[in-house]
């Protein structure tokens, strides 16, 4: 009998059926609706009037039915959306039509009370030693697969791109995937696997760490399956760390007392203790992630300058403003990650001094009163050239801010000038990054993305992205 492949059924279904369909939540739908082949998906709904009569033309074409016996055997891949009550009866039959892959949105499993946790307990016994069929959950949002045709949410982009994510939370899985489609950043796959009694966040990392259109992964993880203690997970997901070649951006809930209580109470997950995970840190090339905006940050610039090679754990920043500069070298020291803001040394000093009368260029270069843009240049490139800087950092924050958008000159002059900075880092093998607080420019985002420059809220923010590609980039360096 030939093996069957899981991940293809998962990610490129050729049949994809959602049990459960409610009027009251027709945006579950749109994902699926309004990408996948028509022909080759199956709606399952108690409100088939109620569908009808409210949605009618948003459903032409789809085949729905009432009853799971009237949709084919064998579906790739389901989603089930019923009550907990109606859950295991539910997965027995979507197991006797031989369904292979099934999400489990249904929520109120082991996270929630004692019966909860039988009906998981019972979901992972169905699922422990089945050959025909995989589970995702219960208790998530789901897949993403921009190459499927599938989206559990309808906000995703169609763009494919190539950063994976696997989360154990609903919630930040789509918090991730919009921030980062907003900044330019696509995905092969999204995982969300909630409380993951029978697909594993380490499964996830084994395939994408195969797949050939996923260059980074991104992980948030909580812990173990209470199901699972016997099956030394916590090996199993060690081993995937130590195999995996890729970026992989770890994003670790559940550190503090407190946080350990939220994630049983979120996903009935067993939390590990901070040294065994500092271990697993310091030996596979994961990265260590400590917040949700430094996990899209950093995500952003391996993005944007994967290609670069930073030699060093240092920057350059370049300011209008002495506030900025003093408040923006504390923020980056408050960051404990080791980050310098050297002094520009001799003889380039000097050689800088030459060309201005006014501003400070010992770094962060503070240059408020250098009108020609061709010296401010000049005295950037002397900067940056400099061995011990291996990225740079600029306050800029956006053509508006000096009325440049409403001359089509003066604007396409303006991001000349930022592409001379950007082309100069590129040539040195340097991250040029930029920083635009307070900046609600929607076509200067969009530029920024044409432009593949990296654009952070803060100067910190901007740097902890830069430290962690610096680390994953000199894997001796101990974290």
């Amino acid at each position: 009998m030939n093996q069957i492949d899981f991940f293809e059924k998962l990610f490129y279904p050729k049949t994809l059926a959602f049990i459960g369909a409610n009027p009251r939540r027709i945006w579950h739908l749109g994902g699926y609706i309004n990408r996948f082949p028509k022909d080759s998906l199956y709606i399952v709904s108690n409100y088939y009037d109620e569908l009808m009569e409210k949605h009618e033309e948003f459903l032409k074409g789809v085949n729905i039915y009432t009853d799971i016996s009237e949709i084919p055997d064998e579906i790739d891949h389901s989603i089930i959306s019923v009550s907990r009550n109606r859950l295991i009866k539910t997965i027995k039959t979507c197991l006797e039509k031989k369904f292979y892959t099934i999400h489990v949105f249904s929520a109120g499993t082991g996270e929630f009370d004692e019966k909860g946790f039988e009906i998981e307990a019972e979901l992972y016994d169905l699922f422990k030693d089945n050959e025909n069929s995989r589970l995702v959950g219960p208790n998530c949002m789901g897949i993403y697969s921009p190459r499927g045709k599938f989206s559990y949410s309808g906000r995703f982009s169609e763009q494919a791109g190539n950063f994976a994510l696997v989360s154990q939370s609903g919630d930040l899985t789509n918090r991730i995937v919009s921030s980062l489609n907003n900044k330019g950043v696509y995905f092969s796959f999204a995982a969300s696997v909630g409380n993951s009694i029978s697909l594993r966040s380490s499964d996830l990392i084994d395939y994408y760490n195969k797949d050939q259109n996923t260059d980074v992964i991104l992980s948030y993880m909580e812990g173990f399956s209470q199901f699972r203690k016997s099956e030394f997970e916590g090996r199993i997901f060690f081993e995937s760390l130590k195999k995996n070649k890729k970026p992989l951006l770890l994003l670790k809930g559940g550190i503090s007392e407190l946080g350990k209580r939220a994630a049983s109470s979120h996903t009935g997950s067993l939390a590990s203790q901070d040294a065994i995970w500092n271990s697993i840190f310091k030996q596979t090339n994961a990265i260590p992630i400590v917040s949700l905006e430094e996990l899209i940050d950093t995500a952003l610039l391996f993005r944007f300058c994967s290609n670069c090679e930073p030699k060093h754990n240092s920057i350059l920043m370049i300011t209008y403003s002495g506030g900025s500069s003093v408040l923006g070298v504390d923020s980056i020291a408050r960051l404990n990650a080791g980050i310098d803001v050297p002094a520009i040394q001799e003889p380039t000093n000097s050689k800088m001094k030459e060309l201005i009368r006014v501003g400070s260029i010992t770094n962060p270069l503070d240059l408020p009163d250098v009108r020609d843009e061709n010296i401010r240049f000049e005295l950037f490139k002397l900067a940056v050239g400099e061995d011990y800087i291996s990225g740079a950092i600029r306050l800029n924050p956006g053509p508006k801010w000096r009325g440049s958008d409403k001359d089509e000159e003066a604007l396409k002059k303006y991001y000349a000038d930022l592409m001379r900075y950007k082309e100069t880092c590129d040539k040195l093998g340097k991250p040029f990054m930029i920083t635009t607080p307070n900046s609600n420019d929607e076509d200067f985002r969009k530029k920024l993305i044409e432009l593949e420059i990296p654009a952070f809220s803060s100067f910190s923010r901007a740097a902890k992205a830069f430290s962690n590609l610096y680390r994953y980039k000199n894997p001796k360096i101990k974290r």
